[in-house]
């Protein structure tokens, strides 16, 4: 038999033979004619055998003469029925067995002794986080393992931030830092006020009066300078003299300013223009940064400079078993410090393409200061804003309360972007005053009020933001809420939400439920302890046996059935007349004879 693995069908069926099959067919046929033409010719001594009942006359007398038999055509049909089976096997087999029984010995005679005991409890904790919403205009409960927290507050962000502190401070509750972000919606919002009085953003309505006055020195050349700082020149005028380098030039500068009435920082050219501090686990700027935050901000506007915000945190860990998610909860509190600057900015007038964020390290700047974990360090519970692009030192100077004011100044440089040393910016706030102003939110007016609230004067612009606050949420069918801190009012709309992330690093199950306008979106997952006792005695013995059997077959079959048919037609044919006349001449010559 051939070698059938790999052949097409076409390759099997000639090596069947068909052909010779056929061929052997039509030769039988041949063969059968034969037979009959000989089988006519042995009938011939019948009829030439003279028979006494015909007296003495034969069958070729009476004119009788054998048949001869054709076939006058043949159809030959055939059918085959091929089948191939070509089956290959391979198995691969592995036993392995091993036993072990106590107090035994083997061939080897090697044997291992163990006595062993242990005892002993743990509980792990890793930190845990929760998420909520609050709607701005949610006035409901957030119930924390069974203990109620009332939002309580005249405005959304108090609220939020009356609810941070509840919640951290009491022990009960096992929360320990508190994280929220507001998801506002944008808004429509215009001021006939003019731009140097109110800004407005999607979000926001700033009140940009009020404050001191205040001014950036430019410190690009060591040369002896007299910088006039207000009208009289012979009482606040700071005279410097040139200095070995630029460093010692800009501190020559910033101490002679001081020295005539005034405060002043000197700023080297990688170092923050500005930072904000905050408290532990918290990413709200304190009222107290924004004068010079907005400062910062119209400075921005003015002189076109860009900046970039990082914020940080010191290496206080939210759970002390789990580093990673400490390090991780405190990368996402620094981009919240950075994200709340980046805000105020914008809503004084920095232009936003002009501020970019910078994505938090966390507590890394202050391990890499020499702060071990836990440190509480308000040095690094910060957001720096430092300049893009400045080669040159700045001076920022302010005005004191009941001193000399920065009017006049020279060298006056505002506008000039060259590095001579002189005054590039000078802020001086606008008198608040506006009656007859107002600001209209989403098709709503509401008019300016200036009237004087705690801790503000009339027409102060931390007066006019709690004013307008409060006229927003007294209007219930504008469907909008306000919240005010400083000279700043944000407005949302009612169904805006808060997204609160809840931090714990109890062991404790804490479950949360909420009422109307506050919804459970992640609960806290569950903590885990166990207890574990373990003893072990005895002597042991080990056996392990493996085996390995592969196997590898390959059967081939091959089946060949068919049928055929001949379909043949015979015709009686007389003998033929040469034949018949032969045989006649034949006997008369015998009889002769």
């Amino acid at each position: 038999m051939a070698e059938y693995d790999g052949l097409s069908p076409g390759q099997v069926l000639a090596d069947a033979s068909v052909a010779e099959f056929i061929k052997s067919l039509g030769l039988g046929i041949a063969e059968a004619q034969k037979a009959l033409d000989e089988n006519s010719v042995q009938q011939i001594a019948e009829f030439i055998e003279p028979r006494e009942g015909l007296g003495g006359k034969t069958l070729l007398d009476l004119g009788l003469s054998p048949a001869f038999y054709h076939y006058q055509h043949a159809d030959i049909s055939c059918s085959l029925q091929l089948s191939l089976k070509v089956q290959k096997d391979f198995s691969l087999g592995l036993n392995i067995n091993g036993s072990i029984n106590d107090n035994s010995s083997n061939s080897s005679n090697s044997s291992e002794s163990e006595s062993s005991s242990e005892s002993g409890s743990s509980t792990r904790t890793s930190t845990r986080t929760a998420n909520i919403a609050i709607t701005s205009s949610s006035s409901g409960a957030l119930v924390v393992g069974g203990q109620n927290f009332q939002l309580s507050g005249a405005s959304p962000a108090e609220r939020i931030r009356n609810l941070q502190n509840a919640l951290t401070t009491n022990s009960a509750t096992g929360i320990d830092r508190v994280l929220y972000q507001l998801d506002g919606s944008e808004l429509t919002i215009t001021t006939d006020a003019s731009a140097s009085e109110v800004k407005t953003t999607p979000h926001t309505v700033t009140f940009l009066g009020g404050g001191f006055d205040a001014g950036i020195i430019r410190v690009g050349q060591t040369t002896a300078v007299d910088y006039q700082l207000d009208d009289d020149p012979s009482t606040v005028t700071a005279s410097t003299t040139a200095q070995g380098d630029l460093a010692t030039q800009a501190t020559h500068v910033r101490d002679q300013v001081q020295a005539v009435g005034y405060d002043a920082i000197s700023v080297a050219p990688t170092a923050p223009v500005h930072t904000s501090h905050f408290e532990t686990g918290r990413h709200d700027v304190p009222a107290s940064e924004y004068p010079a935050l907005r400062n910062l901000a119209q400075s921005m506007a003015s002189m076109g400079f860009s900046v970039t915000i990082e914020g940080f945190a010191d290496t206080q860990m939210y759970d002390a078993g789990d580093r990673s998610r400490s390090d991780t909860l405190n990368v996402q509190l620094g981009n919240n410090r950075a994200n709340e600057v980046k805000s105020i900015l914008i809503a004084n007038g920095a232009p936003a393409a002009n501020i970019t964020i910078t994505t938090s390290q966390g507590v890394q700047a202050a391990r890499d200061a020499g702060d071990t974990d836990g440190t509480d360090n308000p040095n690094f519970r910060k957001a720096e804003v430092k300049t893009v692009g400045r080669s040159e030192y700045w001076v920022f100077v302010k005005a004191r309360s009941g001193g000399p004011n920065l009017q006049s100044v020279s060298p006056d440089k505002i506008g000039d972007t060259g590095s001579e040393n002189g005054f590039i910016y000078l802020f001086k706030p606008t008198p608040l005053n506006l009656a007859g102003k107002k600001v209209t939110i989403d098709g709503t007016d509401f008019p300016f009020r200036g009237a004087a609230v705690a801790g503000h004067a009339e027409h102060a612009p931390e007066a006019y933001a709690k004013n307008l606050a409060d006229d927003i949420n007294a209007n219930t069918a504008a469907h909008l809420q306000g919240s005010a801190t400083a000279n700043v009012t944000t407005v949302s709309r009612d169904g805006d939400p808060y997204q609160l992330t809840l931090v714990t690093q109890s062991s404790r199950n804490i479950s949360l439920s909420s009422t109307e306008g506050i919804t459970v979106s992640e609960q806290f997952s569950r903590s885990s302890s166990s207890n574990m006792t373990q003893q072990n005695s005895g002597n042991r013995a080990v056996a392990f046996g493996a085996s390995l059997d592969v196997r590898y077959s390959r059967q081939f079959e091959m089946n060949v059935t068919g049928n055929s048919a001949i379909s043949a037609r015979l015709v009686s044919i007389p003998a033929p007349p040469e034949f018949l006349e032969t045989i006649k001449n034949f006997l008369n010559d015998g009889s002769n004879n």
